[in-house]
């Protein structure tokens, strides 16, 4: 009987994640695309009762294409507060991975998180902008996947440093991924353009990620756990819904 119970044990680890392609982390993208054929819808809900459409599309082989547009207060007594544009996401996977060799990617992201200051120019936490990122997973357990990369944000108004970012995903079981992420922040070492006062010590995210099927996924991430904003109280608690379908 207990080596019975053992055996499901190991074998809840050892069962692939329905085989799903991790597009990005939470804000750090990974070297994973959507297919030709391949699209997804997402809704972000986040701090200030915001709320962030998505939609991304895979066009071509290696190449996806996507769109979001958000507001705050959209839950409340008060006007809602939209965003001043439609952002927009592209990447394009120029290497596939192999057994010794990461995938690596190319692409850009005009999305940050959080509310965007147009006296700023920016977003709370900025925008990826054009980024090339390198993505290499392991079968321990399951799918164990490190990521990689450095980007070039244009909400460049208060420090245009290039920046790096860190990332990981462990899957547990067929249902759920845990995530963490390290975004080093170096283009990010002013006051936030006059909005906050920071730590200079970048930003860590993490999340849970509950795949009820292959379609459906829903994502609770925890920003800025270091604390590195002062208007971070704990965390920067999100909720993020993602429904996936092919055409």
């Amino acid at each position: 009987m207990k080596r019975i119970f053992l055996i499901l044990i190991i074998s809840l680890f050892l069962v692939p994640l329905f085989a799903y392609e991790l597009n990005d982390l939470i804000d750090v993208p990974t070297a994973g695309i959507l297919q030709k054929g391949e699209s997804e819808i997402s809704a972000k809900i986040y701090r200030e009762n915001g709320l962030l459409l998505g939609t991304r599309v895979g066009l071509f082989p290696r190449f996806m294409f996507g769109v979001s547009y958000g507001a705050e207060h959209i839950v409340g007594n008060q006007d809602p507060q939209w965003h001043d544009r439609v952002e927009f996401n592209a990447k394009y996977r120029l290497i596939d991975e192999t057994v010794k060799y990461p995938a690596l990617a190319v692409g850009y992201d005009s999305q940050g998180h959080g509310s965007h200051h147009e006296d700023a120019k920016r977003y709370d936490i900025k925008s990826k902008g054009f980024y090339a990122v390198a993505s290499k997973n392991y079968n321990f357990l399951g799918n164990l996947g490190f990521h990689g990369g450095v980007n070039y944000s244009f909400e460049a108004e208060d420090d245009d440093d290039l920046n790096v970012f860190l990332g990981v995903d462990k899957s547990a079981g067929d249902v759920v991924n845990l995530l963490a992420e390290y975004d080093f922040a170096w283009n990010d070492n002013s006051n936030c353009g006059g909005i906050c006062d920071l730590e200079k010590i970048g930003y860590l995210n993490a999340a849970a990620s509950v795949h009820f099927s292959e379609n459906l996924i829903l994502k609770a991430a925890f920003y800025d756990m270091l604390g590195n904003r002062s208007d971070t109280h704990g965390t920067d608690r999100t909720i993020i819904l993602i429904y996936k379908m092919t055409f």
